[in-house]
């Protein structure tokens, strides 16, 4: 099987009320080539938002 080729990408470190901007940042930026959005607790009510691209 031939995978397409994937690259995973921090968008940052936000508090959680800037969740939701960081994510339409992203999603702006790459368009249709995101495959997947993870977002992690760090602590301090920060998060970790990471991005996985494909091809569009």
């Amino acid at each position: 099987m031939i995978r397409p080729s994937t690259e995973e990408e921090r968008a940052g470190t936000v508090p959680l009320f800037l969740i939701p901007q960081a994510v339409a940042d992203v999603i702006r930026r790459y368009g249709r080539a995101v495959r997947e959005i993870h977002v992690r607790r760090t602590r301090n009510h920060h998060y970790t938002v990471s991005v996985e691209r494909g091809r569009p």
